[in-house]
């Protein structure tokens, strides 16, 4: 059996084509039984489909906006360990110790992150 929407072109087209021969302004298109269970078939379909993209397109956003927040955390925490390694002290280990520190949080963050947008999409 044909697609429903080769059906309906076809029909449109010959309808449109009658009408401009015969003059008709207001054409009307008959559709069997079986053609509109089949059209709302489709639009079901389609309904359905959207839905799905829809929740699709909610997840990937959340993952973005969850990754971009991780990203940025871990930007500033690359320029703290930049600053806490260019201070000149007589400590320079307690400096490397703040810069381990904080890269750790901010590995620990990143994973926390990469962790929560795992998975398929919806």
């Amino acid at each position: 059996m044909p697609d429903i929407l080769d059906v309906l072109h076809a029909r449109c087209a010959e309808i449109a084509g009658e009408a401009i021969l015969s003059g008709e302004e207001h054409p009307h298109l008959t559709l069997t039984t079986r053609e509109v269970e089949e059209l709302l078939d489709h639009i079901d379909d389609l309904h359905r489909r959207n839905r799905d993209l829809d929740l699709a397109y909610r997840e990937l956003d959340h993952r973005y906006t969850v990754l971009r927040r991780a990203t940025r955390e871990a930007t500033l925490s690359l320029e703290r360990i930049r600053a806490a390694l260019e201070q000149r002290t007589a400590h320079p280990e307690a400096h490397a110790r703040q810069a381990c520190t904080i890269a750790s949080f901010a590995a620990q963050n990143l994973t926390v992150a990469s962790l929560n947008t795992e998975g398929p999409a919806s």
